[in-house]
């Protein structure tokens, strides 16, 4: 289910003063589960009669949610105010002048779009939404989030992953192909725009065996050289291989998974990954290519990355 950018349409609506009291709410939501009325309007310096009417548009445009049963009145900031906040800071940035609000993609954690830089470039930005879908199962790949907590805001979670995916793009992007990073903020990731097509999405009938058999070269020969570099995908699937339009190139996209091959589960990570990837070959396109002939150049890169080879 799409993630509607509701941020898009309370936009132009937002006054000055509207963000500082997102941004209040985002800052204390470290503090409380819900915060309280009176602590956004000491954050934003203004009395609770105004804090409190801004606070009821910013409700009823989606941004906020309200709470009064818990002894006090509290507020949390939604994912459509974490968006307001994210597209705000990035414009502020001169990253972005404008988004469609036509989705582009999407996936299990995440919406794109397209977006406008100030200079006229199509970017891809990219809206972590882990919170809103799968979070329970998705929870423990990142469970580090969640030692010593009272409490865990699923907004913060959507920021760590995206900020560890524009980590592992900026890594990656001068030795592989994978998006180039432009920014980040928040659970936010602006990469650059290529236009192609998911693997999942072809056709079986749209690629011959032989088409099949390149194809899947050149996806191992680029996570050839990540292993090598250091790092393990994670989550390797038809799903996150782009066949890009007109020069018939592959990308390997969704990074926010990826671990280091000092990680003690990547030698068992890197075989799932290229066990989800023969198979999905040999089922569609009936490519015969077995792991075992393709593992040693795989363990020997990822010793390598050790310093063990």
């Amino acid at each position: 289910m799409v993630s509607k950018l509701l941020a898009l349409e309370a936009y132009p609506n937002l006054r000055d003063l509207d963000f500082r009291i997102l941004r209040g709410v985002e800052l204390n939501m470290r503090h409380h589960r819900w915060v309280p009325l009176e602590d956004i309007a000491r954050f934003t310096r203004t009395d609770i009669e105004t804090a409190s009417f801004r606070l009821g548009k910013l409700d009823d445009w989606g941004l906020v949610a309200r709470r009064s049963d818990i002894g006090y009145i509290g507020y949390q900031l939604t994912i459509h105010g974490y968006d307001v906040l994210a597209i705000r800071a990035l414009a502020k940035k001169g990253v972005i002048e404008a988004i469609n609000p036509a989705h582009v993609g999407v996936g299990k954690d995440a919406d794109v779009y397209i977006g406008m830089t100030p200079s006229g470039e199509r970017v891809a930005v990219k809206f972590n939404r882990i919170g809103g879908r799968t979070a329970s199962r998705r929870a423990g790949y990142h469970g580090h989030v969640f030692q010593d907590k009272r409490h865990t805001s699923w907004l913060y979670v959507s920021r760590l992953i995206a900020k560890k995916e524009y980590e592992a793009l900026t890594l990656l992007s001068p030795i592989a192909r994978v998006p180039r990073p432009v920014a980040w903020n928040r659970h936010v990731v602006v990469m650059e725009f290529i236009e192609g097509t998911e693997l999942a999405e072809l056709r079986d009938t749209d690629l011959t065996r032989e088409e099949a058999r390149e194809i899947l070269d050149r996806v191992l020969e680029e996570y050839l050289k990540i292993v090598r570099f250091g790092i393990v995908h994670s989550d390797m699937s038809e799903f996150n291989v782009v066949l890009t339009h007109g020069e018939g190139e592959i990308l390997i996209i969704d990074w926010a998974q990826h671990i280091t091959t000092a990680h003690p589960e990547s030698y068992e990570l890197l075989k799932r990954d290229l066990r989800v990837v023969l198979n999905a070959f040999r089922r569609r396109w009936r490519v015969e290519k077995m792991f075992e002939d393709v593992w040693p150049d795989f363990e020997k890169a990822w010793l390598e990355s050790r310093g063990e080879g």
